[in-house]
């Protein structure tokens, strides 16, 4: 019951459910998404899906939607011309760096009021939880 209100309260404080992501016209996948794209290089969807532990046809039309607006493109592979590989345009370049520009500034207004050493502890605590719930570091 308190991991699941710790859930409650972190999802909304940090505006997880919005329907606009930082304020953004992008849902939190499709950042995901365009994240995803750029530290991948020029996955194929299913690389996507892979990475981001997601339905492939959730994902398929994620990037279906995201190619709509012109913030992604998929273009045949150099190795392989049958497959297709996604790669952001140049407004999905520009798109993604204001996203992280306003998530950093939204991290940034959450822990203004923590003196030093309270930062500290919260940063341990972060790594503590990942430590902890991560199966793949678990001994």
């Amino acid at each position: 019951m308190q991991m699941r209100a710790f859930n409650r309260f972190y999802t909304e404080l940090i505006g997880a459910l919005d329907d606009c992501h930082e304020g953004l016209a992008l849902t939190l996948a499709e950042s995901r998404c365009l994240f995803t794209i750029r530290r991948l290089g020029a996955p194929d969807v299913g690389g996507i899906a892979v990475a981001l532990g997601l339905d492939l046809g959730y994902v398929s039309r994620l990037v279906s939607r995201l190619e709509r607006a012109g913030r992604i493109r998929r273009t045949p592979a150099d190795d392989d011309r049958r497959r297709r590989v996604v790669t952001l345009t140049a407004i999905g370049e520009d798109l993604l760096a204001e996203v992280e520009r306003r998530s950093s500034a939204r991290m940034d207004a959450l822990s203004v009021h923590l003196r030093p050493h309270e930062m500290k502890e919260l940063l341990m605590s972060m790594d503590t939880i990942r430590v902890l719930l991560d199966r793949d570091s678990a001994p």
